[in-house]
């Protein structure tokens, strides 16, 4: 990879460095034309991944959603997995001092197809607080969910199994639910009225001990769930997949909730009904301890 050109402009926040289609900028410099491609028709892959004890976690998991989700989209410039693995670690040394002060922290890259007359991909990577004291609550106290009317774009417009900034259905659904507790986030529903997943995480139900989560067409395939899939595997959990109607959610002994910022946690109350007692059950405990230790 050649050098990389730094900008001299005086840094103004934190974190000091970003990067953007070949050159070092400071976070208030990371923008794209308003001719962008990604901006006018929101053509935009994303990937998000975290940091776990200062080391981003399952990152060829992440690559490979990367470069799947830009496959999709025709995005052919862009770097291969080793070059993006390096431009991350730079990424985090240039900035090793904000980092240690936040602790753990997220790392989202994103690309489009850029200005249509440039011929050229813009590819974004850059570094973000995480809200600790949110994700701490969420572990030990849950959080509410709400199963929105909003339903998923059909697979016909687009995979499921892609991750793209086309995000209203998200949006809306999570507005949806903020109307009735604003600690609660949004569950979409499938066209036959199965539920799928929120804007942040998988969904799973416990019921008797073993674990359904939706069939692997219906959401975005998460790295976080999949890691935990292969821990309950090693617990001899069992995992099924297939189609949960809203009465089987609201029904559960336990709902699991697993995403890349917080991990696994659960909800505590579905359309504001608690389940079970409202804290977390075994399976989820278990499997807390499992992921603790494994990441």
């Amino acid at each position: 990879m050649p050098p990389i050109p730094v900008s001299d402009a005086v840094p103004t926040g934190k974190p000091e460095w970003a990067f953007l289609s070949g050159a070092w900028v400071r976070p208030d410099e990371l923008t794209i034309s308003a001719d962008d491609i990604g901006f006018r028709q929101a053509v935009i892959a994303v990937e998000r991944m975290r940091t776990y004890d200062g080391r981003l976690f399952e990152v060829d998991a992440h690559l490979d959603r990367w470069q799947q989700t830009s496959a999709a989209l025709l995005l052919g410039d862009l770097p291969d997995k080793e070059t993006l693995k390096s431009l991350f670690a730079e990424l985090l040394q240039r900035n090793s001092d904000w980092v240690s002060r936040q602790g753990d922290v997220g790392l989202t890259m994103f690309a489009t197809p850029g200005v249509a007359s440039e011929n050229r991909s813009t590819l974004a990577v850059h570094l973000q607080s995480l809200d600790h004291d949110r994700i701490h609550l969420h572990h030990s106290l849950g959080q509410p969910v709400v199963i929105t009317p909003v339903v998923q774009p059909p697979p016909e417009s687009w995979s499921r199994q892609i991750k793209v900034r086309c995000r209203l259905h998200y949006y809306l659904a999570d507005q949806f639910a903020k109307a009735s507790d604003v600690n609660a986030i949004g569950l979409l529903l499938d066209a036959d009225g199965s539920v799928t997943e929120t804007s942040v995480c998988n969904v799973a139900v416990v019921r008797e001990g073993s674990i359904l989560s939706p069939v692997d067409s219906q959401i975005l395939g998460g790295v976080t769930q999949a890691f935990i899939e292969r821990i309950a595997a090693r617990l001899a959990i069992t995992w099924e997949k297939g189609v949960i109607t809203p009465e089987m959610l609201s029904l559960a002994d336990e709902v699991l909730l697993m995403g890349t910022d917080t991990g696994l946690w659960f909800a505590n109350s579905i359309n504001g009904a608690m389940i079970a007692d409202g804290t977390a059950g075994p399976v989820c405990r278990r499997l807390q301890d499992a992921f603790a230790a494994a990441r």
